[in-house]
Formats: C-alpha cells, sequence, structure tokens
C-alpha cells in the first residue's frame, strides 16, 4: 500500500477519536500544540517517553518529500491532549508506551532498546508490533492520526500539514 493510500484509509478513523472530546477542548490543545516552544517542558510525558512517541509517530507518518509527524507536532498534541482532555487516559498510554517497550526489547536477541535500533529495525518492530501486538499499534496509530489530521482549529494538524497530504484543501 502506498503512503498516501495508508494515510486516506488512516484519516477516516479519526471522527470517532474526536467525539470523546468537545469542540472548545479541542480548540485550546490545537492552539496549546501550535504556539509552544520547541524547547519547552512536556506537561504529561517524560522526556525519554517523548522521545520514544517522535520516533514512533515519525515511522508512522515520515517526513519524505512531505512534511511528517514531527512538522506536524504531533507529539506536542498527544502530550497536552494527554494533559487535559485524554488526561484519564494518561495511565493507559504510559502503559501502551511501557507495552511498546517491553515489546521492541524482545525483538532483538541482545535485548537492545528500540531507540538503539537502526531505523530499518525499527520499522521492522513496528511491524512487527502491527502483527502480534494489534491493540497496542492501533492505539499508537490512533492517537497519530488524530494529531496528524485533526482539523487546526480543534487540535494537531499544525500548518494543515496532514491535510495538504492527502490533498485536502478546506
Amino acid at each position: 500500500m502506498q503512503r498516501r493510500d495508508f494515510v486516506q484509509s488512516m484519516a477516516g478513523g479519526l471522527a470517532g477519536a474526536l467525539g470523546a472530546a468537545s469542540w472548545s477542548e479541542l480548540r485550546a490543545v490545537s492552539a496549546y500544540a501550535a504556539g509552544v516552544a520547541e524547547s519547552a517542558p512536556y506537561e504529561c510525558l517524560t522526556a525519554e517517553q517523548a522521545k520514544l512517541l517522535d520516533v514512533i509517530t515519525a515511522h508512522l507518518i515520515p517526513t519524505d518529500d512531505t512534511p511528517g509527524a514531527r512538522e506536524a507536532k504531533v507529539v506536542r498534541f498527544i502530550d497536552h491532549a494527554l494533559a487535559t482532555i485524554f488526561r484519564d487516559n494518561q495511565k493507559d498510554f504510559a502503559k501502551i508506551l511501557a507495552d511498546f517497550t517491553e515489546f521492541t526489547s524482545h525483538y532483538r536477541p541482545d535485548g537492545a532498546a528500540f531507540l538503539a535500533l537502526t531505523p530499518n529495525e525499527q520499522i521492522d518492530a513496528i511491524g512487527e508490533l502491527e502483527r502480534l501486538e494489534p491493540a497496542v499499534f492501533r492505539d499508537l496509530r490512533g492517537i497519530t492520526m488524530t494529531g496528524m489530521f485533526a482539523h487546526p482549529e480543534h487540535g494537531g494538524n499544525f500548518n494543515k500539514i496532514g491535510w495538504k497530504l492527502i490533498g485536502y484543501e478546506d
């Protein structure tokens, strides 16, 4: 499947994720994610979790000839959403990241951490996660897609990067 086809199919599932929060709450998350300085501390995520999530989201929606998750500030959106509108899911999300870390530590015989793997090994590990732990993969992919494709007014999608990726013009 081509990247654009994958991204377009994933964008279709966004509506359900957005239904869990009010429009005013999503607008507040968006405003924060768009305006926060790159060097600002994270509100909910630890620095290690943010770094891990940055690499995961960048593999799910990579930067190539078009901007990806990093440019869309997906991790900042996720962090602020977890600190505000999705605060009841903080422990669940921390468990998802811990499950991901546990899974990938068994991916190689030497137990190398995900961030110590080469980019190709990281991609392979994410593919194995999708195959062997679909619920963990689904949750990581879902929140990544929410941050990437939400209306900028409602959260995520900094500078409409996600929309430009799929050719949507509002």
